[in-house]
């Protein structure tokens, strides 16, 4: 895509919950990780922008595996993906996914490196 010239890469912060066989006691007491990623794609490539979790208890009753606005470490966790990518770079676009955290940001396309490239600086 262009916009006055310029080619863009778009990310989409989405999360997804993690299982990374952890057993916190001999009960088998299950840690599961909510993990909000930022999947990018471009002109050139499609990328893992950034990531961040947080653990979450999978084994008591009640608990969401959906991030919750109103979880104070879901929303910071969350804010420190979109500080990470900012400083990065990225830049908030106004629309929203019809989740709060979705959000949706671009900057400005950077061109695959190749491996022969990277060598020949050596």
């Amino acid at each position: 895509m262009t916009e006055q010239g310029k080619e863009w890469d778009y990310c989409q912060i989405e999360f997804q919950l993690r299982y990374k066989g952890e057993d916190l006691s001999r009960a088998g007491t299950k840690q599961m990780w909510l993990t909000f990623l930022a999947r990018a794609t471009g002109p050139y490539k499609s990328y893992l922008a950034g990531e961040a979790e947080i653990p979450v208890a999978g084994a008591v009753a009640g608990v969401s595996f959906v991030p919750q606005k109103n979880n104070v470490g879901h929303v910071n966790i969350h804010q420190n993906l979109l500080d990470e990518l900012q400083r990065d770079g990225w830049r908030l676009l106004p629309e929203k996914g019809s989740a709060w955290w979705e959000r949706r940001l671009r900057r400005p396309a950077r061109p695959q490196k190749s491996l022969v490239s990277w060598l020949k600086r050596e």
